[in-house]
């Protein structure tokens, strides 16, 4: 059997508009979901240390060299690939869509127990992390439809 894209690939189907403002309020949601949101609360559940030895989940100040660029660039490609991946599904199927938010918050969030005994660290980290996610389905699930 021979398979060809041709005219039916579902990338024939996306606005290619729409993904970049889906990507952009994407990105900036999770920058205030983050920092302004849920900044505290997640810095202090991932019990974040730098590379310097500054913990700041208890508030100590970081003394490294700045990486936000590169961090930055990093997570916008991540996030524009996620929202890619939702564009394309969301053309084959809604429900397909989803369901793959759903299995995939859930598989993230069970991966990350193995990582962390605390139970309240664990939920603050999973409420905070899958909500940002589901958020961000929404919007690039919503968006596709545009």
């Amino acid at each position: 059997m021979e398979t060809t894209f041709g005219t039916n690939c579902p990338c024939y189907e996306i606005s290619w508009l729409w993904y970049a403002v889906a990507v952009v309020i994407a990105f900036g949601t999770g920058a205030l979901w983050y920092t302004v949101i849920f900044g505290k609360q997640w810095i202090k559940a991932v019990n974040y240390e730098c590379k310097c030895g500054a913990n700041l989940s208890k508030g100590e100040e970081c003394k490294c060299e700045s990486r936000f660029p590169w961090e930055m660039i990093f997570q916008f490609i991540s996030t524009a690939i996620i929202g890619l991946m939702y564009f394309f599904l969301t053309q084959l199927s809604l429900c397909m869509a989803i369901f793959v938010c759903i299995a995939f918050a859930a598989w993230t969030k069970s991966m990350l127990k193995f990582q962390i005994a605390d139970w309240k660290r664990y939920i603050t980290l999973a409420l905070v992390d899958v909500g940002y996610f589901v958020v961000v389905s929404a919007i690039f699930i919503l968006f596709a439809h545009l």
